[in-house]
């Protein structure tokens, strides 16, 4: 009987790991607002998250099952949070950081880790339309050359489209994305990154401290 969960158990992670996964993301702010969304699709579940109304939602199979609507805040909540926090320097507890020199030794994994999670996105969709402009028409100037040299090569297979305002700053999108990724192809470079030598040897000395 224990034998037979644990195969469901492990068939039904698998199908999960190699599940792929669809982030959709559509934004646009015109004058001071934003609007707009995020959705993660995963198999039958959908969660949506609306940036205007700051509300979340759980979809599953197309029917809304659950609402997260916005939390209000309570009329003293700053009040308790000033309150909470130690009023002099003395008050507080002393806290050991951990030495640079382990810090440093897990810069070179951990962008390692990050540079491999993100090659495994695939960007399959990607429509953007900016305005912009700073208050320096000469910053403006240059941050349309920046733009445009770093921006080129991604402009070839998807539509990017920016304009320059060199009155006056302003900052305006209309964006709308789509990435895919299977599961699984995280769970290997974590697994890579917590298993490296040199992330076991650091891990240990910064707790041991």
């Amino acid at each position: 009987m224990i034998g037979s969960v644990i195969i469901i158990l492990a068939f039904l992670s698998l199908v999960v790991l190699l599940s792929p996964v669809k982030i959709c993301v559509n934004s646009a702010r015109e004058r001071e607002e934003i609007d707009g969304f995020f959705s993660l699709g995963w198999i039958i579940f959908l969660l949506r998250y609306t940036f205007k109304n700051e509300g979340a939602e759980i979809l599953v199979l197309g029917r809304r099952i659950v609402r997260l609507p916005k939390k209000e805040k309570s009329p003293g909540f700053n009040e308790k949070i000033k309150e909470s926090r130690p009023r002099n320097k003395s008050d507080r507890m002393p806290q050991k950081m951990p030495h640079s020199g382990q810090i440093l030794s897990l810069s070179r994994p951990t962008v390692g880790l990050f540079k491999d999670i993100l090659y495994s996105f695939k960007l399959k969709n990607l429509n953007v339309n900016i305005r912009f402009g700073l208050e320096d028409p000469a910053d403006t100037g240059i941050m349309f050359g920046f733009l445009h040299s770093i921006i080129g090569i991604i402009r070839k297979s998807h539509n990017i489209r920016w304009s320059v305002d060199f009155t006056k700053p302003v900052l305006e999108w209309d964006l709308k994305a789509e990435i895919a990724i299977t599961p699984i192809q995280i769970v290997l470079p974590v697994t890579r990154f917590i298993t490296n030598k040199q992330v076991l040897r650091s891990g240990l000395r910064i707790i041991r401290n």
